[in-house]
């Protein structure tokens, strides 16, 4: 241990915590005054100036050096030193060799980032000027084109370090590097990622304690370059954003920047539209407010204007801050208890409702209760405070986190590069390592993110450097480097905390506290882990930068990320698409999986893979390193923290990255440079080795400890390099006279040396080259010996193999041959006794039919004058209305129609005139034709007799040992699909008849692409042996056989005229086969044949869709100069698909016509042969043909035979089948019985894979049938049926019935096959992509669109397939038809619609389809835009009818959001384009509709309704009343029973606080409450469809009393209110004292009659309710006895006994009668006594007598106690406005008494049963069928209560 000597004014390092620096002010009797680094004063003696304490400070570190990794002075004090240095100097980035260093200064540097900088810095290299953050980005943009790899710059440090504003610095270099490569100017993709980082940090930053602008996400930014250097393209990915600030903040903290942004700086009008104002009024932004270094008002407008770059339009960006603006009222929402959380703020949740355009009832009734789903049966549940503040921080989070990604996403799609990028530059700005007073999840989640991002430093930075003395050989011990490996093993390994927080996390007990035991119990041990001493709610992590104790509280909750399904549908019906956009996605958890799978991915583990990509991203690119780090905690500039300072260098690892550098041996020279350095030292030394040499030297003049021998280098301490230095200057000095004596010498040996070196190189290389050839040769030959040898006994095997075999069916088939060929020589003989027999018959039937062509060519001229004439008057009728214009035009058409007439009739006559030479060419074709027919007959029954043997063979040859003989072709033909199963849908079988190309959903060509196509020669299994060549392809599941590659645009069978422009019969219009290629149309006789003529459509006049003659259904005509050829299609689809393509053809140009070509069509195949029927595929050998191979399917043997060997072996190949057996990873395998019938049932194996279901006869058999399984499918909930649980399964054009024994296994198999479906991506038709597209287009796009995709406007002709994707299956129990052809049938009924004399009964039909059909309402919808869009002229009555219809559609059905969305684009579309039109009427009415919310209707709308929609007319209706008043009101589409109430009530005058009133259905006596969300519209359609009508209405009387007061009650008021005092005592609903019930019966007949006279009846029924006497009734039962326990009677006592209970029920009805009149006559005589009394005297008497009751003014309920807790079950339920009450039945004195303060809740867990659960006691459980007027009633009374004790308070 050393002494320093030290002089004044020096500088030394003294060890404290670190080592600092300190100057030596003075020095006296042995003592030195030190001041430090920190100005401390310090005095020392000399003789303590030890060097294990003080050291002596290098120059270099005095001032300062730019790279770090040259200090001299190495250790953490020179680090902490050379910073601060630099800091002071305004050096704010500092190099540790290609690492960056960026202290943030807290300040503006002047000229730092000035364009001068930046143009300097892409001009050089790392190292050649001052450090800077241009100069990282600069290398990594130059490497991108050096290594043609990606780079990524990583960009680290704690919160406020200066990561953020570091990243926009880069980007701004990148962008302006692309810009240079792009004449100077950025592109538009360049300034949108520029825009993107002011919105990005208004929506992901805030203020926190540690920095005002600090992310609060993380997020990686990706640019795409192009190869010539321009930016292309970008992609933003983020991770975890911090959802619960949105809803709180810790002190001293802002909420998201955005939010004060809006507040302070929106403008009028918006800021009143959005009513807001000062922050401080609203809670989630009312902490921290004001902030000097935010500047919110420019910040605002920067967002704007970046929203505009980034092409958001202004109504987008509204619909954002409206979002914002209603989190901010959400907020303010506050809750008291009063039985349950009640909302204590109605003005702030109506705002709240209105800006996130969700119902304000809905949203209140989410906020206070969670609604669950039981049984099919809901159930409300008061929340207490909490957890309703809860439900609305939910939501709150919810909605900004969703805004959050979908902002993200519209970025993503404005800057995504058009094409595949030349290479890519990432920048990762990632949340820095955070401590807080209290660190929660969050925290836990950012610090792992820090941890593993500190884990990939450490591992490229050490690992490099260790790399290199690694691969040069030298012996190395590791730096000590703090490793954080374990750190991470504790969080991800597979007990880990992340493994234990997912865990507890599903389970529905788990809760935080367990989770911590868990986490303490596994993890106690781990260094790395640390549990509190003190039991609690918290847990320790050591992270690499220090300990980090997080609470548990809340960890559960968040990791679950859970959100209630009622709020997730809350927010999904927003009548704002904006909002709807945003949870499209979002799934119910019913949704989100199938039974006993997980629901959804948790946050952790969702992060946990977002993070793993993330590494894999960056492992795959180049990185670069930029380690930010703060001066000091208060964000004050000129501060500099030694400690904060020393903390970061010492975490982050940067004195281990200097020390790597240099320890050991800092100095590297290659060999090569050494020798040449230091070549006088090496003169005495030959070697021609390099490394041999300065291995000699350094062995013999140097330590071991002083130098290292590499690879390629030689590594030296620094010692050694100067004595090495030394040693060279003496040398050279004495060797300078030695130069020239040596020279030649050396000279010499040099060549002699380079000479023996290239000789040995030579004969090297010849010498390997020789050998090198003799092994290849050798080792070519035993390839060709061992190929040809095991060729050779293959061969061998095979051919003996298929010798016997082929053996064996010759002789089989020769017998059956012969057999055949003897029928078919009697087959011959018949067949021409009959066509001499047929021949006479055919004379007389064409003399028979001549005659009749004759009467029908009369009848039909005839016809088509009385049309012309009818015609002519519709137009002269037409003519009348129509405008001068138009008068011409018609007079225009009128010309022609009678050019064209007169045309026809010369046509006729020359038809005349042809007609007998017609007549004969037919006869002859007849006659040959029938010959022919007559050979086509014998010869099929004579292969059909063949088929027949040979099947049987077939399926012999077919069966395995030990099986039943059951043939395979008994097997069902189980359905072969493709995995594109909707696209074969809307194949060649479904041809759309749109007038344009191109119509219709896409087909998937690569699904359909061939595999392998090519000629081959056939020949079938038949008597003859016939070869011929056919074109044969390999597609799908099936080959295909064509007689000849189509190289045309089309072809087919069609029947065209024999001959003439007559019109003939049918029997002369013979098949032709004909081919439409380029722009000719050839027929033929039969295919492959000789032309009998040509047509060439590019001189055709016109092409005819019909004819007059309307018998001739699918009829084509072909109009040239020369004459008209006439064709009829087979039928309608055929005639569709040939119609459009001979018209495209027609008006299409020559250079588009290749874009038309038709495909193989499977149509025109002579053959095919399903490859799943297919059991082998093999050569044969033949006689006749070479390279002959067989295929053997279910049914029968194939024989093909291809040009070459190697040809034939390749469609082996392909057609051999694979190893089918059941898969080891199916997800569900088993037996069930496929159900054909009642009768026919098979049981199978099944096993459901990803792709589908495999069927096989048994468990290890082969698959024999397949069900390919996609998102179209659909699979139903089983049923019982017959003891067996079955389901179906649709799939296209069929339907699957499986049976199993249990339901549970039914509920299995139905789960995991709709699981499969469900996984599925979902197919989208054309016209829904095209709809999609539609969204983001510009007006000029939008036409274009329209106008090139006919499927999107109107068209007359049918489509033959759905607008939409439709799934499989029938459309309701009740109707068989599949949706698909219901769809298509109600398109085609639309041409039946437009000439409909009444439209009502049309659209009344199809509206009543719909409620049937549910998942048809969108096809019709774009069935209807369809149908009136882009109409020539918008006002002709076609179109107004179609507008008529949409209307009817609209009030009855809502379409999904998607078809919403295009819905009302299109209503706003004609409105706006159409101003002033008839049509414009209907296109605003619909719009008034949508801006309304029409709601899903219950019933088909009356006739009455549609007749008055129709002229866009309300509906008038009459509300009954007492008294037999009557109220007349307009009923919209949207009215409901509320809203009609409340019409009712201001008409009326009445106050609708003192009493609640409400609409009932009335039938009779027969009440029942209409609810407030009905709709009035549908009240009266079910009116309607109810017997007519009769009887019912719809009536206006008192629901419930508020308040009660006879002297200060309306006059109108109280009559409501004393009707329904007599509508309880009519209904029995009262206490049953006789007196006082007849009194009021007195008093109700004087306020009816008036005074008594005989002469004025009454039914007592209508004033109360007469009981039976029970002592009277119990005597007429006294003898009366029951069938129980009688046993087996005869007839004659059964008939008895009935006779008996008739006379029971005669004689009850006697006492009934006596009773009523005897009740009626003292009610006559109390009656008597109140002659006199007015009438208002009369009503209030009566309502005195009645407020005597304890029940008076309560809603009385008859109901039926279930449990035993009364004596009686049959009893009362009251409902008042306080309390609840039970009464027993016509009793005064209740039995219990609830005040509505005690009742927990209270629902309907079934129907007709009604709970009420109360604290305290016992829940209340009784049947009734009043059950919901009784929640109605309780709910409004309780509503009334909290409203009137908040305005109270």
């Amino acid at each position: 241990m050393g002494v320093l000597e030290v002089q004044p004014g020096g500088w030394v390092w003294v060890k404290k915590d670190c080592f600092l620096p300190a100057n030596v002010i003075s020095s006296a009797n042995g003592v030195l005054t030190l001041k430090i680094d920190n100005d401390e004063v310090v005095k020392v003696n000399s003789s303590d100036m030890t060097t294990d304490k003080y050291s002596i400070m290098h120059p270099s570190s005095l001032t300062g050096t730019p790279d770090m990794a040259s200090l001299s002075d190495l250790h953490e004090g020179s680090l902490l030193h050379n910073l601060k240095v630099r800091y002071f100097s305004n050096e704010i980035y500092t190099y540790i060799g290609s690492i960056l260093v960026a202290v943030n200064p807290y300040k503006p540097i002047s000229g730092l980032y000035s364009n001068e900088n930046l143009d300097k810095y892409s001009k050089l290299f790392i190292g050649e000027d001052k450090p800077h953050i241009y100069a990282i980005a600069n290398e990594a943009f130059r490497n991108v084109w050096k290594t043609g790899e990606s780079q990524c710059v990583l960009i680290s440090g704690e919160s406020g370090a200066g990561k953020t504003e570091s990243t926009k610095m880069i980007l701004d270099f990148l962008s302006a590097m692309g810009a240079k490569n792009n004449n100077g100017e950025k592109s538009l993709v360049s300034s949108r990622i520029l825009s993107s980082s002011p919105i990005l940090e208004a929506f992901g930053n805030a203020k926190t304690v540690y920095n005002h602008n600090s992310s609060r996400f993380g997020k990686f930014i990706q640019l795409f370059f192009a190869e010539d250097g321009n930016i292309v393209g970008g992609n933003i990915s983020h991770y975890l954003l911090e959802k619960n600030r949105t809803v709180g903040q810790n002190p001293s903290e802002r909420n998201y920047h955005i939010f004060y942004q809006l507040l302070l700086g929106v403008q009028e009008p918006l800021k009143t539209k959005l009513c807001l104002d000062d922050p401080k009024n609203f809670r989630y932004v009312s902490g921290s407010i004001r902030d000097p270094n935010c500047e919110d008002k420019n910040d605002y407008k920067e967002v704007l204007t970046s929203f505009e770059v980034m092409g958001l339009s202004n109504q987008v960006v509204e619909e954002i801050l409206t979002i914002l603006a209603g989190i901010l009222h959400l907020g303010n929402v506050r809750f008291h208890m009063d039985g349950g959380a009640q909302i204590s703020d109605r003005d702030a949740v109506e705002k709240a409702a209105q800006f996130l355009s969700v119902n304000t009832e809905q949203l209140i009734e989410s906020l206070t209760h969670n609604k669950r789903e039981m049984r099919g049966e809901v159930f409300l549940s008061p929340l207490n405070e909490d957890q309703a503040i809860g439900s609305r921080d939910s939501i709150t989070m919810a909605v900004y986190s969703h805004l959050f990604d979908w902002i993200i996403q519209r970025i993503n799609s404005r800057i995504k590069s058009p094409k595949p990028p030349f290479s890519s530059i990432g920048v990762l700005d990632i949340f820095g390592f955070e401590n807080f007073q209290i660190n929660r999840f969050e925290q836990f989640n950012i610090n792992f993110a820090n941890e593993k991002l500190q884990q990939y430093f450490n591992k490229h930075i050490f690992s490099l450097e260790q790399l290199e003395y690694n691969q040069e050989g030298i012996p190395w011990s590791d730096i000590d480097w703090t490793d954080n490996a374990g750190c991470i093993q504790l969080v991800e390994r597979k007990m880990g905390i992340f493994s234990i927080i997912d865990e507890e996390s599903r389970f529905p007990k788990g809760t935080d506290k367990s989770m911590l035991e868990k986490l303490h119990n596994a993890n106690a041990k781990n260094t790395f882990y640390i549990k509190p001493k003190i039991t609690g709610s918290d847990f320790g992590i050591r992270h690499y930068a220090g300990d980090v104790v997080y609470n548990t509280v809340g960890f559960l909750e968040k990791n679950r990320g859970s959100f209630r399904d009622d709020l997730i549908t809350l927010l999904k019906d927003s009548k704002s698409d904006f909002m709807y956009d945003l949870f499209e996605g979002v799934k119910l958890s019913s949704e989100r999986g199938g039974r006993g799978k997980p629901k959804s991915a948790t946050v952790a583990s969702s992060f946990k893979e977002s993070l793993s990509s993330l590494m894999t991203t960056l492992s795959a690119s180049n990185p670069f390193f930029i380690r930010c780090v703060k001066p000091n905690a208060t964000k004050q500039s000129n501060n500099f923290q030694n400690q904060l300072m020393i903390n970061q260098l010492r975490y982050s690892g940067m004195m281990q990255t200097v020390v790597i550098r240099r320890s050991g041996y800092p100095v590297r020279r290659l060999y090569a440079d050494f020798c040449s350095r230091y070549q006088p030292l090496l003169a005495a030394i030959y070697t021609k080795d390099a490394k041999d040499k300065v291995s000699l030297y350094l062995t013999k003049n140097a330590s071991e400890k002083e130098w290292q021998a590499g690879k390629t280098k030689v590594f030296m301490k620094e010692t050694l390099e100067n004595v090495l230095e030394q040693q060279r200057v003496i040398i050279l000095g004495s060797a300078a006279t030695m130069i020239q004596k040596h020279w030649r010498g050396a000279i010499a040996r040099m060549h002699y040396r380079k000479r023996l070196d290239n000789i040995i190189k030579v004969q090297s290389i010849v010498r390997a080259h020789l050998y090198r050839k003799l092994y290849l040769q050798t080792k070519s030959a035993a390839l060709v010996v061992q190929k040809y040898v095991r060729g050779h006994i293959a061969r061998q095997l095979v051919a003996e193999m298929w010798a016997e075999k082929c053996a064996r069916l010759e002789a089989e088939l020769e017998s059956q041959r012969q057999a055949l060929e003897a029928r078919r020589a009697e087959m011959e003989r018949l067949r021409k006794e009959a066509q001499e027999q047929e021949a006479d018959q055919l004379r007389k039937e064409l003399e028979e039919e001549e005659a009749a062509r004759k009467k029908e060519e009369e009848e039909r001229k005839r016809i088509e004058e009385e049309r012309m004439r009818e015609a002519m008057r519709k137009m002269e009728e037409l003519e009348k209305k129509r405008r001068e214009e138009e008068a011409r035009k018609l007079e225009e058409e009128k010309i022609r129609l009678e050019e064209e007439r007169l045309e026809k009739e010369r046509e006729e006559k020359r038809a005349e005139d042809e007609r007998a030479a017609a007549i004969l060419a037919a006869e002859a074709a007849e006659a040959e034709e029938m010959g022919l027919a007559d050979d086509e007959v014998a010869l099929d029954e004579a292969e059909q007799e063949m088929f027949k043997h040979l099947q049987d063979l077939d399926s012999h040859l077919g069966m395995e040992d030990g099986e039943p003989e059951q043939a395979i072709d008994e097997w069902w033909d189980l359905e072969q699909e493709d995995e594109d199963v909707y696209a074969n849908m809307h194949g060649q079988d479904n041809f759309d008849t749109m007038s344009e190309a191109g119509d219709g959903p896409d087909i998937d060509s690569e699904n359909l692409a061939p595999v392998h196509a090519g000629y081959l020669k056939v020949r079938e299994a038949s008597m003859v042996s016939r070869w011929k060549q056919k074109f044969c392809i390999l597609q799908g599941d099936s080959l295909l056989i064509f007689n000849a590659k189509q190289d045309y645009l089309k072809s087919g069978w069609l029947r065209k005229k024999g001959g003439g422009k007559g019109t003939l019969s049918r029997r002369n219009w013979l098949p032709r086969f004909f081919i439409l290629q380029n722009t000719t149309l050839s027929y033929f006789e039969f295919e492959g044949g000789e032309s009998k003529g040509s047509i060439n459509l590019r001189q055709a006049v016109k092409i005819l869709e019909n004819n007059l003659d309307k018998n001739k259904s699918n009829y084509i005509g072909i109009v040239t100069p020369d004459r008209t050829y006439e064709i009829i299609a087979e039928d309608e689809n055929e005639h569709r698909s040939w119609l459009r393509i001979l018209r495209d053809v027609h008006g299409t140009p020559d250079e588009l016509l290749h874009t038309m070509k038709e495909e193989m069509n499977p149509r025109n195949a002579i053959a095919s042969i399903d490859l799943m029927e297919l059991e082998s595929c093999n050569r044969i050998e033949d006689k006749a043909e070479n390279h002959v191979f067989c295929v053997i399917t279910n049914d029968r043997l194939h024989y093909f035979a291809a040009e070459d060997s190697d040809e034939m072996f390749r469609w082996i190949d392909l057609l051999s089948p694979q190893d089918i057996n059941v898969k080891q990873n199916a997800l569900h395998s088993g037996y069930m019985t496929l159900v054909k019938n009642k009768i026919i049932r098979r049981k199978v194996f099944v096993s459901l894979t990803e792709k589908g279901l495999e069927m096989s006869k048994r468990r290890d058999g082969p698959v024999e049938g397949k069900i390919s399984l996609h998102s179209l499918c659909v699979v139903t909930n089983p049923v019982e049926d017959g003891g067996d649980f079955c389901f179906y399964i649709h799939v296209r054009k069929r339907s699957y019935y499986f049976a199993v024994k249990t339901m549970s296994e039914a509920n299995q198999w139905a789960d995991d096959i709709s699981e499969v479906i469900t996984s599925k991506e979902q197919f989208q038709t054309r016209t829904e992509r095209l709809i999609v597209e539609l969204r983001n287009l510009q007006s000029d796009e939008i036409d274009s669109v329209y106008r090139t995709n006919a499927i999107l406007r109107y068209t007359k002709p049918a489509i033959q397939t759905p607008i939409l994707a439709l799934p499989y299956g029938p459309c309701s129990a009740t109707n068989a038809t599949s949706l698909q052809e219901q769809a298509v049938s109600i398109y085609k009924s639309f041409l039946n619609y437009e000439g409909a004399t009444s439209p009502v009964d049309f659209i009344e039909t199809q509206l009543g389809l719909l409620f049937d059909s549910p998942l048809l309402i969108d096809e019709l919808y774009c069935q209807l835009i369809k149908q009136t869009s882009w109409v020539r002229d918008v006002d002709n009555p076609q179109n107004l009818r179609y507008w008529m219809f949409l209307l009817c559609v609209l009030i009855t059905h809502t379409p999904s959001r998607k078809i919403l969305r295009y819905l009302k684009y299109h209503v706003q579309h004609n409105t706006c384009k159409y101003s002033g039109t008839e049509m414009y009427k209907f296109a605003v009415y619909a719009e008034g509709l949508l801006s309304s919310g029409v709601k899903q209707r219950e019933y088909v709308p009356s006739r009455e309704e549609l007749k008055k929609l129709m002229f866009l007319k309300d509906m008038p209706a009459s509300i009954s009343c007492y008294g037999g008043w009557n109220c007349k009101i307009a009923v919209t589409p949207t009215l409901t029973a509320r809203v009609a109430v409340a019409r009712l009530l201001s008409g009326m005058g009445l106050n609708p606080r003192h009493n609640k009133y409400a609409l009932f259905e009335k039938q009779g006596n027969i009440y029942k409450v209409i609810e407030d969300r009905t709709l009035m519209s549908d009240v009266l359609a079910k009116f309607e469809r109810k017997t007519a009508g009769e009887g019912w209405v719809v009536f206006f009387k008192l629901f419930g009393i508020v308040e009660f007061n006879i002297s200060k009650c309306d006059p109108l008021e109280l009559v409501f209110l004393y009707e329904f005092v007599c509508d309880q005592i009519r209904r029995g609903l009262c206490p049953d004292d006789k007196v006082s019930l007849t009194e009021l019966a007195g008093l109700r007949c004087q306020y009816l009659y008036g005074d008594y006279s005989p002469e004025k009846n009454f039914t007592v029924s209508d004033i109360y309710k007469v009981t039976l006497p029970e002592v009277k009734y119990s005597s007429s039962r006294k003898n009366t006895g029951t069938l129980r326990g009688l046993g087996t009677l005869g007839k004659g006592t059964i008939r008895k006994l009935k006779d008996l209970y008739t006379d029971t029920e005669r004689e009850d009805e006697l006492l009934m009668q006596e009773e009523v009149e005897k009740v009626k006559n003292t009610i006559n005589d109390y009656w008597k006594t109140k002659a006199g009394l007015s009438k208002g005297a009369a009503q209030q008497e009566l309502l005195k007598v009645t407020t005597r009751w304890l029940a008076f003014g309560y809603g009385i309920f008859d109901v039926l106690i279930i449990d035993n807790r009364f004596r009686e079950t049959e009893l009362w339920l009251a409902v008042g406005r306080n309390d609840i009450a039970i009464y027993p039945r016509q009793k005064s004195l209740p039995l219990e008494v609830h005040t509505y303060d005690s009742i927990i809740s209270f629902g309907a867990p079934q129907v007709n049963v009604f709970k009420i659960t109360i604290e305290g006691h016992a829940p209340l459980e009784m049947n009734t069928p009043e059950f919901l007027d009784i929640a109605r009633l309780m709910k409004t009374y309780i509503g009334i209560m909290v409203k009137m004790k908040k305005e109270k308070h």
